[in-house]
């Protein structure tokens, strides 16, 4: 199977790029059925993009993925994340997108490292969400929808990510030089002792 991967260059894509790349997945390691990944990621205007694409990037090039790029504009996600990080229906659009991208390049399935820690605060990250994107996606694309990160946190994550190097991906939502350990990103991101 091909897969499409929603690719922020985060914690949780890059765990999750990692887990699709593996030749035995589960605790019964069984043979993955996943037989190539691409990754997706967006510009939409985020003020952390330069650093967000150019850490997804280099985490791709290490590992010798294909990377396709996508820009979407649209004013309403050009946001200050740092004070609120909800940007109305994002994934929602992300995934519309990728759909389309996912048929293109001929995917199956369209993973998206939506957690536990996010269906918290981001209504498109919940599970409810996701089945019925999954819903739409195979009814309009014949693509299934894929977050199988959605009954981990981000502290689960990283102490199941050994040998990930979590220096090289980035999660402030700021777009300053240095994270700023203030928002919402960087403090999910010191909870999970990276």
């Amino acid at each position: 199977m091909k897969a499409l991967l929603l690719f922020s260059g985060g914690i949780d894509s890059t765990y999750l790029l990692h887990k699709l790349l593996a030749e035995k997945i589960g605790k019964r390691k069984q043979p993955n059925p996943v037989q190539k990944v691409v990754c997706l990621s967006f510009n939409y205007g985020q003020p952390h993009a330069d650093k967000e694409l150019t850490a997804a990037k280099l985490i791709t090039d290490k590992l010798g993925v294909e990377h396709l790029f996508e820009m979407l504009n649209f004013p309403f996600l050009k946001q200050d994340m740092t004070g609120n990080p909800v940007v109305p229906n994002r994934n929602m659009i992300f995934l519309s997108v990728a759909g389309a991208v996912a048929q293109q390049n001929t995917c199956e399935a369209i993973y998206i490292g939506c957690t536990q820690s996010d269906f918290e605060v981001f209504a498109d990250c919940r599970p409810l969400f996701v089945r019925q994107m999954n819903e739409a996606m195979l009814l309009a694309n014949g693509v299934h929808v894929v977050a199988p990160l959605v009954g981990k946190t981000k502290k689960q994550i990283v102490n199941d990510g050994g040998g990930i190097d979590w220096n090289q991906t980035w999660s402030c939502y700021a777009g300053e030089d240095e994270p700023c350990g203030d928002c919402a990103a960087c403090k999910e991101r010191a909870a999970a002792n990276v």
